[in-house]
């Protein structure tokens, strides 16, 4: 890892190098770690001066999501709690039983329903109603993507060779290579337009492998607003990292 020192303060980023022309870009991370995108070429001095050049900017990024990690308290999993689908925050209710089978997550009438056995309190009981929930969140992220990203590659004129939904810390989604699609299963979080942006962004990259002009030309012409959208990604990403993590 990497610093430099901004007048008392000292900015640590990591240095990822790749197939960038010319251009250096900043990614701050969820948990306020800075990442520098930069073409192999370029030497360390010259990355620094890039990021003092911006090292305002990255301190200012940085405050607001500690800002917002701290006005957003852990969750406990437990009745009264919301959480977020597809951009709507629905709230949580827990309820105790005497049955001893395995029951999932619902999400009806506008709320979460977790069914567990009374016996189970405290800890152990939020632990549960974490992974059922947690099992819900990464079934529907399954179903809602693939079925947006059908609706996508048929508009575009490009199939992928493989969509994989996990958990990826630091992306929305990712494209290799060869032709595999990989989302982050919290994108199901945002709101269908947000979700909507991310899938076309991976899809446009099986014919741009790269952040060119064309690259966001195309991607413009499927999702017009879609700087808006890229925009409250980098603003929630915080918050999303947070829930169920």
């Amino acid at each position: 890892m990497e610093q430099i020192t901004y007048g008392n303060k000292k900015i640590k980023f990591n240095i990822k190098r790749g197939r960038r022309k010319k251009t250096v870009a900043l990614q701050i991370q969820p948990n306020s770690t800075v990442m520098v995108l930069s073409p192999y070429f370029l030497d360390k001095d010259k990355i620094k001066e890039v990021v003092l050049k911006r090292a305002r900017w990255i301190i200012q990024k940085q405050e607001k999501i500690k800002k917002l990690n701290a006005e957003m308290p852990k969750k406990e999993f437990v009745s009264g709690e919301s959480f977020p689908y597809l951009g709507r925050e629905y709230r949580l209710k827990v309820i105790k039983s005497q049955d001893e089978k395995f029951c999932p997550c619902k999400l009806m009438a506008g709320r979460f329903y977790v069914e567990i056995n009374n016996k189970f309190s405290g800890r152990v009981a939020s632990k549960i109603v974490k992974e059922k929930m947690l099992e819900w969140y990464i079934e529907r992220a399954k179903e809602k993507i693939t079925e947006r990203t059908q609706r996508y590659f048929k508009l575009i004129g490009i199939i992928p060779q493989k969509i994989i939904i996990r958990n990826q810390q630091k992306r929305w989604g990712s494209c290799s290579h060869s032709g595999v699609l990989r989302f982050n299963w919290k994108v199901i979080m945002a709101p269908i337009s947000v979700l909507d942006y991310v899938i076309v962004h991976e899809l446009c990259h099986l014919i741009h492998q790269n952040h060119s002009h064309d690259f966001w030309h195309k991607v413009g012409s499927i999702i017009p607003d879609y700087k808006k959208k890229r925009e409250w990604l980098k603003e929630k990403s915080a918050l999303s990292a947070q829930l169920l993590s």
